[in-house]
């Protein structure tokens, strides 16, 4: 294993066995599929991550078919033991592929979810590129990082800055969505327990286990010294940014 990959490996020890893949939480995510109008019958998870989301959209969503895609493949049979554990086999699929080009049928979605992933592919590009997998009156949730406030302090602007480069408000969201050529038919921001509970929480225990797992080892050390950095960020900063939930339809 090289230096890249052993790193990687590290890192997944640390964010890859969260009880989710980012912020969020059961409760957001069915506040946000209360925006989506009518009862979709399939439902497309991508970046589905550990699989938490997926659970909700399925149990939400009785009668539809849900398809749960993610390049990981230990995120792939992470969902798939949830899934087979809440009995939901029959209508639950996890497959390891690419969001940026899923592997369905063009036409066939009636909902596409994206929680905390899209950045991977860029809102407009994103958007843009599944319009054509959705079905008449398709819808898209997803969430993204935005600024609550027009100037955040150098140092978490800097950080984020180098994090992810377009990262906005909710307006610059919203008109990302508008060059795609949809609308957005509600959106709402997480509050900073979404951050806590399923995520930073237990994060800090990962960190906690690698650093005591692998005490004079530099590339844990340079992991662990990531995430914390990462948590510290938000501890001091919560009041400047956060995850924006955005549930959007392509205009006619």
């Amino acid at each position: 294993m090289d230096q890249t990959d052993r790193s990687f490996a590290l890192f997944l020890e640390v964010y890859g066995t969260l009880p989710r893949a980012g912020p969020g939480g059961d409760e957001y995510t069915r506040r946000a599929l209360g925006l989506v109008p009518g009862a979709p019958k399939t439902v497309l998870d991508l970046g589905c991550g550990p699989g938490a989301q997926t659970m909700v959209l399925a149990s939400a969503l009785p009668g539809a078919r849900v398809v749960a895609v993610d390049l990981l493949e230990s995120m792939v049979v992470e969902t798939e033991r949830r899934v087979a554990d809440a009995g939901l086999g029959d209508r639950v699929e996890a497959v390891v592929g690419d969001m940026a080009a899923p592997p369905v049928e063009p036409g066939t979605q009636d909902l596409i979810w994206c929680e905390g992933a899209i950045y991977n592919v860029g809102v407009t590009e994103a958007l843009a590129g599944w319009r054509a997998l959705l079905a008449p009156g398709g819808t898209v949730a997803f969430s993204e990082p935005v600024w609550l406030v027009d100037s955040p302090p150098d140092e978490v602007r800097e950080w984020w800055t180098a994090e992810y480069p377009p990262m906005s408000g909710r307006a610059g969201v919203e008109a990302r969505i508008a060059a795609a050529g949809y609308r957005t038919v509600g959106s709402f921001v997480l509050p900073a327990a979404a951050w806590w509970d399923e995520y930073y929480a237990p994060m800090r225990d990962r960190i906690t286990d690698l650093r005591d797992r692998l005490p004079d080892d530099p590339t844990a050390a340079e992991v662990a010294d990531g995430a914390e950095a990462e948590i510290g960020m938000f501890g001091r900063y919560s009041d400047c940014y956060s995850y924006g939930f955005f549930v959007v339809q392509p205009r006619d």
